[in-house]
């Protein structure tokens, strides 16, 4: 009589310590046993039922006297298949879990990168936006600068001090040109003070004032205000500038003509 044939390993075999430690901890980690996807099980029945079939068309070893000898699954293979199929089905919820992630992550970056994409886009056209908004500021900027001119009052004009250096007021006096001589300059100025200036009650050092005769040529300078008489110095023609007098006393400066340098400068008592 002819033995019937096993499998290669037992069913009701214990697993290994190590092993079934690695399944505890990947259902511990996938967070316990969660229902099996509906795919992963229907893929389970069906390579069972091949399994199945196979093992049917598999001709059964026995005696022509005695029946085919069927074994029968114990309570040991029966526990070991159900944790296969829970590790299984644990697996598969990792696998849809982490697709599903990628799909996310993949739909929100193709999302931003059609956002950014769009907003390229609205910026390439906006430049034109941009210049019109900007000529559209330009214009009412200046009609506003247009508006504060016309409200706000023109300041009258000021007299430039230059203008008045560069050309005093002449007066022309009947005397013939009067010389101030280096050698005698306090006295020749003292001289010219008390016979040209006016009375101090009725002087106006405000403007410039240029008393010399008709004949007389002085090229413009920046003679500055006050009293200014036209004289000879040195052989050629100059300018004697009286300022404001400064309590009792009176400076006298004797300008070049056309250059404007200070020739000389001294102080002389104020007239009374």
């Amino acid at each position: 009589m002819t033995e019937p044939t096993e499998p290669d390993a037992p069913l009701d075999a214990p697993m290994d310590p190590a092993r079934e430690a690695a399944v505890r901890r990947l259902l511990a980690e996938a967070g316990g046993p969660e229902p099996l996807p509906d795919e992963v099980a229907a893929r389970l029945d069906a390579g069972l039922a091949d399994l199945v079939a196979e093992r049917s068309a598999l001709p059964i070893v026995s005696h022509p006297e005695s029946h085919g000898v069927v074994v029968p699954l114990d309570a040991a293979a029966r526990r070991r298949r159900v944790r296969v199929r829970v590790l299984l089905g644990a697996a598969a919820a990792v696998v849809a879990v982490g697709v599903g992630a990628g799909a996310v992550g993949g739909g929100l970056g193709q999302s931003g990168s059609d956002d950014v994409s769009a907003a390229n886009e609205m910026a390439e056209e906006d430049p034109a936006r941009s210049e019109g908004g900007g000529e559209a500021d330009d214009s009412a900027a200046t009609l506003d600068e247009g508006q504060e001119n016309a409200e706000a009052p023109e300041a009258e004009p000021t007299p430039d001090a230059g203008d008045l250096f560069d050309a005093p007021r002449r007066v022309v006096s009947d005397g013939p040109l009067r010389e101030v001589r280096a050698t005698q300059l306090r006295e020749d100025l003292v001289a010219l003070q008390h016979a040209t200036l006016p009375r101090p009650t009725s002087a106006d050092y405000s403007t410039a004032t240029l008393t010399a005769p008709s004949d007389f040529r002085c090229e413009p300078a920046a003679f500055g205000l006050g009293y200014l008489v036209g004289v000879e110095y040195s052989g050629m023609p100059a300018v004697v500038a009286f300022r404001e007098p400064v309590g009792s006393t009176q400076a006298a400066e004797v300008i070049a003509c056309g250059s404007g340098d200070v020739l000389h400068s001294t102080t002389l008592p104020a007239t009374g």
